[in-house]
């Protein structure tokens, strides 16, 4: 080989080391981005269940509330085998599940919060027919998939007195043993599914809803305030009642109806900060951190209130004018905002702002 070809060919060796060496940075940058976001959501999801298990320990499943007295009752109808299901539809941390598995803590329950495919659900409910009570709780797409709405039709109501679930597919099901289901099968146990939320308007959720006892946890801005402090007079590590009353007393005094995501694991955070300000020696940090991540306002809702709060404004037209004027949003915006605002006071606040 010439000195010219030995030049050349040293070149792109070179240059494929080049383009090698950047494709193995940029494999190594995607696998450290990856690895980045798994552990955030590692993360989140350990200070999640930090939150839930001092919800736990709290017993707040004993709560007294008038807003669980339907909820109740449908769960232990199902515990007593007097219906076949329930649904309850609610927004995440009113306390739905630890109230409804404390209820069934003497029936033989299996409990899920995960599922890959419907082939799965299917697979599950049929290793644990013979359960006295299935759970399903808030499995997201859950109640959208025309697939596990069939199973629910199936399992939730009786036809010549067997509920039977089918699963239609060409190619037999295995489990994650390899072991054979078959496609149809008699289910003996009761359900309870627990959701954040509904689509009402899907004609297939509908027929399921009909098929069972429903109902929906709503929990108003002054009964939440009663059950948080039925939990500040329970015991918390590292809080004295007069350090948990401080922090009751100024989540009470910051939030209204218009915080939204205002709920009994908000507490518990807050509790949380508190004794990490105190071990910090750092007093007030909790009260900046609170207001930060938790005590979150929809700033849209919060001009609604004040608009609708404000004697000056008269009339509905001039509501609505102000609301534009400060949000540029749209006259069907405010409608949309006032309703939502009257299902957060009651009608008896909203007879009064009105």
């Amino acid at each position: 080989m010439g000195d010219t070809e030995r030049g050349i060919s040293e070149l792109l060796e070179r240059k494929d080391l080049k383009v090698f060496k950047e494709e193995d940075t940029d494999k190594e940058k995607k696998t450290t981005r990856a690895e980045e976001k798994a552990e955030k959501i590692k993360k989140v999801k350990k200070e999640e269940q930090k939150v839930e298990d001092d919800l736990h320990k709290m017993n707040v499943d004993q709560l007294q509330s008038n807003v669980y007295l339907e909820m109740d009752a449908y769960t232990e109808m199902v515990a007593k085998g007097i219906s076949f299901g329930s649904i309850v539809e609610g927004p995440g941390g009113t306390g739905k599940t630890y109230r409804i598995l404390n209820q069934l803590k003497d029936v033989d329950y299996a409990y899920t919060d995960s599922f890959t495919t419907p082939a799965a659900f299917y697979i599950w409910m049929y290793k644990n027919r013979n359960k006295e009570v299935l759970i399903v709780d808030d499995i997201a797409g859950f109640m959208t998939n025309e697939k596990v709405l069939a199973f629910l039709k199936g399992g939730l109501w009786e036809v010549n007195g067997r509920r039977i679930i089918h699963y239609m597919t060409t190619k037999p099901l295995q489990d994650e043993n390899g072991e054979y289901v078959p496609n149809t099968f008699i289910l003996s146990a009761r359900m309870i599914i627990i959701t954040n939320k509904l689509n009402r308007k899907n004609p297939h959720l509908q027929a399921v809803v009909t098929r069972v006892n429903y109902c929906k946890v709503e929990i108003d801005f002054d009964e939440l305030m009663n059950i948080f402090e039925q939990i500040v007079k329970k015991e918390y590590p590292g809080l004295s009642l007069d350090e948990r009353y401080e922090v009751f007393n100024y989540i009470k005094e910051n939030t209204s109806e218009t915080n939204i995501q205002l709920n009994i694991r908000s507490l518990i955070k807050c509790f949380q900060q508190r004794v990490y300000s105190k071990n910090i020696k750092s007093p007030d940090l909790w009260k900046r951190l609170a207001m930060i991540s938790i005590l979150q306002k929809n700033p849209n809702l919060v001009i609604v209130e004040e608009i609708e709060n404000d004697p000056q404004f008269k009339t509905v037209e001039e509501k609505v004018a102000e609301f534009k004027r400060k949000t540029g949003k749209a006259r069907a915006t405010y409608f949309r905002l006032k309703e939502q605002l009257s299902q957060f006071t009651g009608p008896d606040k909203e007879k009064n702002n009105s």
